[in-house]
């Protein structure tokens, strides 16, 4: 079966996609297509997530597995067929593909095509607007020193300069007595 799925953004009114996808396709297939059409970096973390009408989160698919073991079960998109959870159209899902500042698209199934298949798929089919731009949190910019004069978390200050006049040189030697 072929799924036609619509993409939009509630940053960018007219941004809006169109994708077909197979149902053999995993979600991870989904992923990196769509990845590469809004020429974002395919590293940063991503997850779908089936919600019910009113857009609330059910179920997660997410890129990596980060949980420990004794988490439950977590479905990563590269087990992931769109098949196993996607069945009737007007179905929804989230694309988290801002992780950190939790932005995301809005997917819709728009239409169930069966007695279709074709190897050349998901691919977009229509396309109209910019997408938002990803945010690129610099990571890979920062850089850590075994030095013990560079302490990330040093503001340059001592504790007296910080309560001066007082004597004292932590805050916590007020009493209420």
């Amino acid at each position: 079966m072929i799924y036609k799925l619509r993409i939009i953004s509630d940053e960018i009114k007219d941004f809006a996609r169109e994708i077909l996808v197979d149902s053999s396709n995993s979600f991870l297939d989904f992923h990196r297509m769509l990845q590469e059409d809004l020429n974002y970096d395919p590293s940063q973390l991503a997850s779908f997530f089936i919600t019910n009408a009113s857009w609330e989160k059910e179920l997660q698919i997410t890129l990596i597995d980060m949980m420990d073991e004794e988490s439950e079960k977590v479905i990563t998109m590269e087990d992931a067929l769109i098949g196993d959870y996607l069945k009737k159209k007007g179905q929804r899902l989230l694309y988290v593909y801002d992780f950190f500042s939790e932005r995301f698209f809005f997917l819709e199934l728009t239409e169930v095509i069966s007695n279709i298949e074709s190897t050349a798929l998901p691919k977009i089919i229509f396309t109209h607007g910019e997408p938002p731009p990803q945010i690129d949190l610099g990571l890979d910019q920062l850089t850590t020193s075994d030095s013990d004069d560079d302490d990330l978390f040093s503001n340059g200050f001592e504790d007296e300069d910080l309560f001066p006049g007082t004597g004292l040189e932590d805050p916590d030697d007020f009493s209420d007595e």
